[in-house]
């Protein structure tokens, strides 16, 4: 089942860019900043500056303390400084994670589909080892999901299975994406090939791949959902063994 996260805060780009920019002015500095100091490092008037921040404020992004320099020596004048909120620093870490994330998926997605359609009969069995062997260490969601799907059904294709359309995971695959619907197919295929005895034997262990695959999956957003769905039809293509029945 996909996550159902509470939605995200409302940004326009110009917004985006500048608390983006605010986020690494803060980050040099290592502590709240008077927005005139801000307004200079991004080459705007101190108005526009702040209405910025207050705006960011009102939306969770910024915080905002009223402090009263102690150099005066006096009661003083306080001064407004601001600070990027934990939720600032979570957002654009995130967006660096999956811009990471997705190099790493166009890179693996080539490197299966390129071995896949070289491979020969008999060099399943090590590209099946070679996925089993990759699958514990450490990768994104998209990722593991994509690499489990392909060793399972590399393993069918193994036990003789005929990739047409009559193929109940075929069938599967025509269907709506969904999250359910990939949880299904991976079952299915699981299922079709431990009714093999060669198979259930390659599979040994499989079922901790298989509690992370879910798990992976329901951390998929619907965009990376999909993706995955038309990576799965690209494998099942590439594994065919004769034409469409």
């Amino acid at each position: 089942m996909i996550n159902q996260s509470k939605p995200a805060v409302q940004l326009t780009f110009r917004q985006s860019a500048f608390l983006g920019k605010v986020l690494d002015v803060y980050r040099e500095a290592q502590c709240p900043l008077h927005y005139s100091v801000i307004a200079e490092q991004l080459g705007l008037s101190p108005s526009t500056a702040y209405d910025m921040l207050k705006l960011l404020e009102q939306k969770g992004m910024v915080n905002s303390e009223y402090v009263t320099p102690k150099a005066t020596g006096g009661p003083g004048r306080s001064i407004i400084l601001f600070s990027p909120t934990a939720k600032t620093t979570h957002l654009f870490s995130r967006v660096c994670g999956e811009s990471h994330d997705e190099e790493q998926w166009e890179d693996v997605k080539a490197r299966i589909l390129a071995s896949l359609r070289r491979r020969t009969d008999s060099e399943y069995n090590d590209l099946l080892s070679e996925l089993v062997t990759r699958m514990p260490e450490a990768k994104s969601p998209l990722v593991h999901c994509a690499e489990v799907i392909t060793a399972l059904l590399v393993t069918l294709r193994e036990t003789g299975h005929m990739f047409g359309r009559r193929s109940p995971v075929s069938q599967l695959l025509g269907t709506r994406v969904s999250g359910m619907g990939m949880s299904m197919l991976a079952g299915l295929a699981l299922g079709l090939c431990l009714a093999d005895r060669r198979a259930q034997q390659r599979l040994s262990g499989f079922h901790q791949h298989m509690m992370r695959y879910e798990e992976s999956l329901g951390e998929l957003s619907p965009e990376n959902l999909t993706l995955l769905h038309r990576f799965t039809w690209d494998v099942w293509k590439a594994l065919k063994r004769s034409p469409e029945q």
